[in-house]
């Protein structure tokens, strides 16, 4: 299973916010699921932490995701 970081709009209620979350991909591609938090820059190392910002980078020139979409979903089968 692949993944990547992306922007995902999350509204509760009234209010409505954006961030970057580790989306996970179907063998065919379809995004299947997500992390429930978003998702913090992290590395254990000063490179690492570099390599994970590029990361959030390219997050930013994708589509943007609707969180709702991955609410209520089955995990997937393995």
């Amino acid at each position: 299973m692949s993944w990547d970081y992306r922007i995902l709009k999350r509204t509760v209620g009234e209010d409505t916010g954006y961030g970057i979350h580790e989306v996970y991909y179907a063998p065919d591609g379809t995004p299947e699921m997500c992390s429930e938090n978003p998702s913090i820059p992290f590395g254990e190392t000063a490179e690492e932490l570099a390599d994970d910002l590029l990361g959030f980078a390219e997050a930013l020139k994708k589509p943007i995701l609707d969180y709702a979409t991955f609410e209520n979903r089955e995990p997937p089968a393995h």
